[in-house]
């Protein structure tokens, strides 16, 4: 599965002003990667937080702005997430 970061679509969404007000998420979710709140033995990551699809828009273009569809990963789970 490809990550679509290359992707003009996916390009032209995160640099919308609404990609910008939904990922404000972040502030929502007090800065928290949603795999480190899980793992008990993990050290919370708070720097370096992504805002990231649970459903890749290019499998699904109409969940792109979706609420329900985003997550938000530290940089280690997020690169785990891109290379599966």
């Amino acid at each position: 599965m490809s990550s679509g970061k290359h992707n003009t679509e996916t390009n032209k969404i995160r640099d919308s002003y609404s990609w910008l007000e939904k990922s404000k998420i972040r502030v929502k979710v007090k800065y928290l990667c949603k795999v480190c709140v899980k793992d008990i033995d993990y050290k919370y990551t708070y720097n370096e937080l992504d805002v990231n699809y649970n459903i890749p828009i290019s499998e699904d273009y109409s969940k792109r702005l979706d609420s329900d569809n985003l997550i938000t990963l530290c940089r280690y789970h997020h690169a785990l997430v891109e290379t599966k």
